[in-house]
């Protein structure tokens, strides 16, 4: 009887690991841990990733929805600054305070020729603040610029204004122009160069940080070229 009853085989565990899959593990975690771009991606060569960063946060995540006016946002802003008149400022002030000076050692000495002199310089020196002041007005408020993710607006004149605007697709050129003290204050004009026959060329006078506003135009130009090319690919 006790030859006729079936031995029991080999007991197999759910625990059992094969030899590959040892082998597999360390590479499969390697492989991970050293991948050959980062999630993101590789650096576009030549790009600075900090600038490429901070582009791709400035870049509204709308842009590229619709067509004409729909989803475009404002992505920069700004007018005349002021900062342009800091050495006219600075000038006057040193006039003022000069001419103060001579009009109290006038009242102490009572001189009538010197009086006289030092009135008609007053009133020269009101009118040159009036004509500085009228000048600041008609810059601050008489330029206004604007950049869109589709287009460039550029307001001139103080009574009577003038605007005009340009499709960053026919952008071709876009560069800044700086003099000596202008480079000290952060100051310049942008110069925007298209391929428009009746109005090919916009100035961007009196921006600050110049090189960021061309940096912006460039950005968003090459942005609407690219997707202009993607959606005639798609067609």
């Amino acid at each position: 009887m006790a030859d006729n009853e079936a031995q029991p085989g080999p007991v197999v565990t759910t625990n059992q690991i094969s030899t590959a899959e040892l082998t597999a593990a360390p590479a499969a975690a390697n492989a991970a841990s050293n991948p050959l771009y980062a999630p993101e991606g590789p650096d576009p060569p030549g790009t600075k990733p900090e600038a490429v960063q901070k582009m791709e946060e400035e870049t509204p995540s709308a842009a590229s929805a619709g067509a004409g006016i729909e989803g475009e946002e404002v992505v920069w802003e700004a007018r005349y600054s002021l900062k342009n008149f800091l050495g006219r400022l600075i000038g006057r002030t040193v006039l003022t305070i000069g001419w103060l000076a001579l009009f109290i050692y006038t009242k102490g000495y009572h001189h009538e020729n010197l009086t006289t002199i030092t009135w008609v310089l007053g009133v020269v020196l009101i009118v040159i603040w009036l004509a500085l002041l009228w000048r600041i007005l008609q810059a601050r408020f008489g330029h206004y610029y604007r950049l869109t993710t589709r287009r460039l607006f550029v307001s001139t004149g103080l009574m009577r204004r003038r605007r005009d605007q340009m499709e960053l697709l026919r952008v071709k050129d876009v560069y800044t122009r700086q003099s000596l003290i202008e480079r000290w204050l952060s100051l310049g004009t942008v110069v925007v160069v298209s391929g428009e026959p009746e109005l090919p060329t916009f100035y961007l006078a009196g921006v600050n940080d110049p090189k960021r506003v061309m940096d912006l135009v460039w950005h968003y130009a090459r942005a609407e070229r690219d997707r202009r090319s993607v959606e005639v690919d798609r067609v």
